[in-house]
């Protein structure tokens, strides 16, 4: 009797250790994703927070196009190398097809990438971008006349490219930004 006792002991300890060590293998591997996320995340922000606090910098550079919420189009001083055109668009009907992530939708980004004189498509997968233009510096009163935008809107929502869960559960990472370009802040000289 005590052998069989200690059988069932010993395996309902085994189980346990296995159910445990299934436990911490997930959560590692959601922590990842969620790091990854970030990283993603982080690498999307610094670019167009950039991109977004050069507009107007640099002779004749201006807001060319402006479709909210999901358009953007001007010329600036990107790297300092002269103007340069950058375009942002959220492609909201455009799945991407390379990550399991069924909400997730081309964010490109058409514009140089260094002081080199090309311009480089850069596509980025995110579930959702918008830009709201304001006619004041506080965020106030929008707008969607290009020649009176003087803040922006930024906001993103990304989410991880695979699920770790049984029920699709991706994780998410918001992002969302009041930018004020000091250049928008002078009227522009007409032409």
């Amino acid at each position: 009797m005590g052998i069989v006792t200690s059988f069932l002991v010993g395996g309902l300890l085994l189980l346990t250790m296995l159910q445990f060590n299934n436990q911490v293998m997930q959560n590692t591997s959601q922590t990842t994703l969620d790091v990854n996320s970030k990283k993603h995340m982080e690498t999307v922000r610094k670019i167009i927070t950039h991109d977004i606090n050069r507009i107007g910098f640099g002779e004749n550079n201006k807001i060319n196009a402006f479709n909210p919420p999901h358009f953007i189009n001007f010329k600036a001083n990107i790297y300092g190398s002269g103007t340069k055109t950058v375009k942002w668009q959220f492609k909201e009907n455009k799945k991407v097809k390379d990550t399991a992530n069924p909400d997730d939708r081309v964010l490109m980004r058409v514009g140089p990438v260094s002081k080199s004189n090309g311009n480089k498509p850069t596509r980025y997968n995110v579930v959702d971008f918008s830009i709201t233009g304001y006619s004041d510096i506080y965020g106030n009163t929008e707008t969607t006349d290009k020649d009176q935008i003087k803040s922006l809107l930024i906001k993103i929502v990304y989410e991880a490219p695979e699920s770790m869960s049984k029920d699709d559960n991706y994780p998410r990472t918001v992002w969302q930004k009041h930018i004020v370009p000091n250049n928008l802040q002078f009227d522009q000289p007409q032409n």
